[in-house]
């Protein structure tokens, strides 16, 4: 299948041009106005008139997150920027909504609780919609934290306490607009190799994506992977796995697992997830 649509997804804590901002990972630096990740969403869209719809369904302050990323977007040059915050799958089916993604050039889904975008948009006409825009057009969608993780077809969902010794993760469907993957944002500040890594072991047909904060993916006909941002790409690849103890329950016991492949991608470099090579 022939996939026109591009997604872009983040690990949260991107670069929004402000003066000063708590940044975690250092490794490189891309100016915003012309390398940042914001600036890549705008440049993939390629469209200076066209829209960018945000979503801030998964936020809890969704009134300033559209304030801060209207912001930042005028400051790339890019001022056609609606924020929708839809509650319900009844919201989102409603003609307008509608209308407005099937005109659209992109769409952000912002960060927040991912949970609350799979329960408002799964099964709905707006995510069919989506899909088939994805498939058949030119259209950028994007998701940063929450937003990023909800675009697979296996979604993380955090417990309370994600330092657990359980040797299990909560997996809960996604929005499956990429498959046979699962992947994890704030990835090195928040400590989640070891969830990321359980959740491969479960479901070694997948592949793991870590996304570092400020860092992110370009995913083009739903294969070709690019890295992008100042951060690491994390990717855990389970097709060599030999054995793990998934079964054991107790909590004192600790997971092992042998032959798990770890590639680590930067900004620039490039994966196929299909054949999960280099290219």
């Amino acid at each position: 299948m022939h996939i026109r649509g591009t997604l872009i997804a983040i690990g949260g804590n991107e670069d929004k041009g402000a003066k000063t901002r708590p940044l975690h990972v250092h490794d490189t630096v891309h100016a915003f106005v012309n390398a940042g990740i914001l600036y890549r969403i705008i440049a993939e869209i390629n469209n200076a008139d066209a829209c960018l719809e945000l979503v801030t369904t998964a936020s809890s302050i969704p009134k300033s997150v559209a304030y801060q990323y209207s912001r930042a977007f005028k400051k790339l040059g890019h001022t056609n920027i609606r924020p929708m915050h839809i509650t319900s799958p009844r919201e989102a089916d409603h003609p307008d909504i509608l209308a407005r993604i099937r005109t659209c050039g992109g769409i952000l889904f912002s960060g927040g609780d991912q949970l609350l975008l799979t329960s408002v948009f799964s099964n709905t006409a707006f995510c069919q919609l989506l899909h088939e825009r994805y498939v058949q057009e030119h259209i950028v969608i994007a998701g940063t934290s929450a937003g990023a993780m909800a675009m697979s077809d296996l979604m993380i969902y955090p417990r309370a306490d994600e330092n657990t010794q359980q040797p299990d993760v909560d997996l809960l469907p996604g929005l499956a607009l990429v498959h046979d993957a699962i992947i994890d944002t704030h990835f090195m500040v928040r400590g989640r190799f070891r969830r990321l890594a359980f959740a491969v072991a479960q479901n070694p047909t997948h592949i793991g994506i870590g996304l570092e904060e400020d860092t992110g993916i370009i995913i083009r006909k739903g294969n070709k992977l690019e890295a992008i941002g100042s951060g690491l790409v994390t990717l855990i690849d389970g097709r060599s796995l030999k054995e793990a103890n998934l079964t054991v329950a107790q909590v004192k016991h600790d997971i092992f697992i042998e032959n798990l492949l770890v590639h680590v991608l930067s900004h620039g470099n490039n994966f196929t997830l299909r054949n999960k090579k280099f290219s």
